[in-house]
């Protein structure tokens, strides 16, 4: 199994709830900002878009980069924590 960050298996070991954008792995307070102008506020938001987009990668993966300019890196790692997260979870 590869590394994970802490704020990777904090995201992917607890409910979802009330979370912020930001407590996405990959999501930072610049990332955050362009969603939060997108109208996505809460981590959930986030993963309704992955579920709509049937937990595609790639088609997530360009819808993350045009809402809030994520490149390939984070897209990657918020598209793993999500995964991680439905796996657990749903």
């Amino acid at each position: 199994m590869s590394n994970t960050s802490q704020k990777h298996r904090n995201f992917v070991s607890e409910p979802m709830g009330d979370k912020p954008v930001t407590a996405l792995p990959g999501i930072g307070p610049m990332l955050g900002r362009e969603l939060q102008r997108e109208g996505i506020n809460k981590a959930s938001g986030v993963l309704g878009h992955y579920l709509v987009q049937d937990r595609d990668p790639q088609r997530f993966g360009q819808w993350l980069k045009h809402s809030s300019g994520a490149n390939s890196h984070q897209t990657s790692t918020c598209t793993r924590a999500l995964k991680d997260w439905t796996d657990n979870n749903l």
